[in-house]
């Protein structure tokens, strides 16, 4: 695709705009970035708000800096970049006007500015699978996307604030930033940075300020937003497409502040082929995600939220809980005592930082594995509301760990077993079946963190919760692709599990024939790795394999099968011998009446 990307830039009130932001391309990278202005957390001069200069400034500053750095962001240099953002705004405000005497908030602060920026490299990559790598600074809570065609928006970074919000809870609270850069900047206040790789085919980074999602309904409504308009859209070459202007309308009739959007696509053959590649994200989102009303029960927006969120907060888990180490050189704010300035350390290199990093992250991991250990052995123990508590001080440590959410699944799966009031055993299982769910549905990134088995397992427990739970036709799909996982046929306990999908089999509305193959095949492998167990064990599953042959219509194998229990008819229990007899008859009858 040429270089191509797509700005917005709206003002809430004309000439009074707060917000700044840049779209270069710097030789083999593209830089992007943000800046919005918080005129209500500072005064100015020159009959312009603090907001306004300091966003302005920051733009320019980082504008520069960067077009001697060939657009790449780097540990080292965002606090370089944060240095020389924060002595220009402190010189900037002690030349231009007075210091509050008010202390210890962020709304006292001279010249505030958020800040998010994103390099993005020439793509990598070959064939159908591509890597496009992505370097993200920020501080504030403007941000950073990726708009998958397939999983939708994903957050890049994650905001600074004083009290922990989700993306639904902020629509609704709109908490207070626990670090901007300002002219009066602690010591303790330190950009972000973040690099990743992400696996697409193709897709688009977006660089926001808040005036683009903070005033929907929901967090979907913002993606629907852009995806709609890009659907409207005519023109077949980039430069002749109304995306741009359609998005610009749109908030043009819905803004509530100052709205800077880039956008930048990577990976596609052309505007045709952009549209075409989000076609079904949006038709899945609006068959899927309502927009919530004020009739809107709080309960059904939090339900579609956690299920949005599995893929929009997926790359939270990769974000480094440790913050950079500041350098001496930040200006420091009256306000703090020289002793803290003590605190801070000398720069250090990009080797030094990245050891930082690892230590850090080795001493999370070392915690989370511990704790992982212990939430085991309170399973294994069915000290479950014990298991259930570490696992929930895991996800607080490390939102997206994979290992504690199939823990949970287990425990809830367990807790239903015990659960004697009906609905209640079916919200258990509910809740069980969310976290699986999690697993198997990103299957392709949660393999290099859990084990293969486990998410085997994953399916084989969710077919079992769809049949407690009378859904046969969920049941079966999740036992069909069971059963074609590879290793499945080494997993215990697949007398009972093969019952449970042939009672959902029997009671499903899909393709019975092609399920029930699947099932075929499976017990086919059972008889293969079954072959040093006692015999009986192959007899239960031709039994088994019969029922599946009548339902797929193949009488004479089924008979065949049934042929094979009966003759080992000793290896099974009175019931089942009982129905082989029946079924026997059955199919006998059925063949003679075929023949006369």
């Amino acid at each position: 695709m040429t270089k191509f990307n797509l700005v917005v830039n709206i003002e809430v009130a004309e000439d009074k705009g707060e917000d700044d932001n840049l779209a270069e391309h710097f030789g083999q990278s593209f830089l992007m970035g943000v800046f919005d202005g918080l005129g209500g957390a500072s005064a100015g001069y020159d009959g312009k708000t603090g907001g306004r200069i300091a966003s302005a400034e920051a733009s320019q500053i980082t504008k520069e800096f960067f077009k001697q750095r060939y657009g790449e962001i780097a540990p080292e240099n965002v606090i370089e970049l944060q240095n020389k953002i924060c002595q220009s705004l402190k010189h900037k405000a002690d030349n231009n006007m007075q210091k509050s005497r008010l202390k210890g908030t962020l709304l006292q602060h001279r010249l505030c500015t958020t800040i998010a920026l994103a390099s993005i490299p020439k793509q990598q990559g070959q064939e159908k699978i591509k890597i496009f790598e992505v370097d993200v600074a920020w501080m504030g809570d403007s941000r950073i996307y990726f708009l998958s065609p397939t999983k939708g928006l994903q957050q890049l970074t994650k905001d600074d604030l004083k009290t922990s919000k989700d993306a639904l809870e902020m629509l609704r609270q709109d908490p207070p930033m626990s670090q901007c850069l300002t002219a009066d900047i602690s010591p303790e206040s330190q950009i972000h940075f973040q690099h990743y790789k992400i696996e697409e085919t193709a897709g688009c980074f977006l660089a926001c300020t808040d005036g683009c999602f903070q005033y929907f309904s929901a967090p979907w409504e913002f993606e629907k937003l852009l995806l709609e308009m890009l659907s409207k859209s005519e023109g077949d070459t980039m430069e002749k497409n109304t995306w741009q202007q359609l998005i610009k309308q749109r908030y043009t009739e819905i803004k509530q502040d100052d709205v800077s959007l880039i956008l930048y696509p990577v990976g596609f053959n052309g505007i045709k082929h952009l549209k075409s590649s989000y076609q079904k994200r949006l038709q899945y989102l609006q068959e899927n995600f309502m927009a919530p009303t004020a009739n809107s029960r709080y309960e059904d927006v939090q339900n579609l939220w956690e299920k949005y969120r599995i893929d929009y907060e997926y790359y939270f888990q990769f974000i480094q809980e440790i913050q950079l180490i500041a350098t001496s050189k930040l200006p420091v704010s009256e306000d703090y005592s020289s002793s803290s300035v003590t605190s801070v350390t000398s720069s250090l290199s990009t080797q030094e930082l990245n050891q930082v990093f690892k230590q850090k992250a080795a001493a999370k991991a070392e915690e989370i594995q511990t704790l992982l250990e212990q939430a085991y052995s309170y399973y294994e123990n069915n000290r479950l509301n014990e298991a259930q508590n570490l696992c929930s001080q895991i996800l607080n440590i490390e939102v997206h760990n994979t290992e504690a959410k199939y823990l949970l699944g287990l425990i809830y799966t367990k807790s239903a077993f015990t659960e004697s009031n009906y609905y209640n055993r079916g919200e258990l299982f509910k809740k069980a079946a969310s976290y699986f769910e999690e697993l198997v549905l990103n299957k392709s990134a949660v393999e290099k963190l859990i084990a293969v088995e486990k998410i085997v397992e994953s399916y084989r427990i969710l077919g079992f919760i769809y049949y407690s739970l009378n859904s046969p036709n969920k049941s079966v799909d999740y036992y069909q692709i069971f059963f074609k996982s590879e290793g499945s046929d080494k997993l215990d306990n697949w007398q009972e599990h093969l019952n449970f999908f042939v009672i959902s089999l029997r009671n499903s509305t899909g393709n019975k024939c092609e399920s029930a193959n699947s099932a075929i095949q499976f017990c086919h492998r059972l008889v293969h790795n079954t072959k040093l167990l006692p015999y009986g064990r192959n007899t239960v599953i031709y039994y088994f394999m019969a029922q599946l042959q009548e339902i797929e219509g193949e009488l004479n194998a089924a008979l065949n099968s049934l042929q094979t229990v009966l003759a080992n008819s000793l290896q099974l229990d009175y019931k089942m011998h009982q129905e082989a007899q029946q079924m026997y008859h059955k199919i006998m009858n059925k063949l003679n009446g075929r023949r006369y």
